[in-house]
């Protein structure tokens, strides 16, 4: 077996699109002049994949060896690096490494909410203006975020970005107003959007924090900027606060 598209997606999340060696930074997407922007970053691993890898474990399953834990998000050269120069850079070293970037994004962004304004949102939520509207009526019911964090299993990871996103709702809330009175359909298309990438990953399976985070990856797909990432969460917890994304 191989890392899935799905770890692949989580990793690139949770590294905000940015290699995780320190002093690198670079930022991973390729922006497509035709086509969809992709991420060109690799998901090494930790503990070697094969049992000539560097650093194999032959006491891991294949499913531990390909999961979320065992990888880091690294450019080509920093990966390329790891790999060559194996005794600089043992297990311990890399686990290291991984939890102070990932933990270093996810502080970022949820500091960032409170600086959410209209051009950030504007950039995050360009695609709406192609997307077209569900033909159905547009419901935005006000449903208690925990009922819906009990309904999907979320965890204390899941908790905390929608409890920080809950600080810009206001802000959000205004935005879509603003651009309703220019585009009556923005608010269903907006929904549906979100709706029509929910509904394709349950059916694939996803449930709990992963569908949640993969949410949050579609939220921000695309986007480079953290203020514009960040805008990006913002609306889709707003989403999750007032209407059926995530179910009532």
């Amino acid at each position: 077996m191989s890392v899935s598209s799905a770890t692949k997606i989580l990793l690139a999340m949770r590294s905000g699109g940015i290699c995780a060696m320190p002093g690198c930074g670079k930022h991973l997407t390729y922006d497509a002049t035709v086509g969809t922007d992709t991420y060109v970053a690799e998901a090494a691993h930790i503990k070697g994949e094969k049992s000539i890898a560097p650093r194999y474990d032959a006491s891991m399953s294949d499913v531990d060896r390909n999961g979320i834990a065992n990888l880091i998000y690294f450019c080509t050269h920093d990966h390329t690096i790891i790999d060559k120069v194996e005794a600089d850079w043992p297990v311990e070293r890399l686990v290291k490494i991984k939890t102070e970037h990932e933990t270093k994004v996810r502080e970022t962004m949820i500091e960032a909410f409170a600086d959410v304004a209209f051009p950030e949102l504007a950039s995050a939520v360009a695609w709406v203006a192609t997307q077209p509207p569900s033909g159905g009526a547009t419901s935005f019911e006000v449903v208690p975020p925990d009922e819906k964090i009990r309904k999907n299993d979320l965890t204390n990871a899941s908790r905390h970005i929608i409890a920080a996103g809950l600080v810009s709702q206001a802000t959000v809330a205004g935005y879509v107003e603003a651009e309703t009175q220019l585009d009556s359909d923005f608010p269903d298309k907006l929904k549906s959007g979100f709706l029509a990438e929910y509904y394709a990953l349950k059916h694939k399976g996803h449930k709990g924090d992963e569908l949640f985070e993969l949410m949050c990856a579609f939220a921000v797909r695309g986007l480079k900027k953290q203020g514009d990432r960040t805008a990006g969460l913002a609306v889709l917890v707003y989403l999750f606060e007032i209407c059926d994304v995530f179910e009532k």
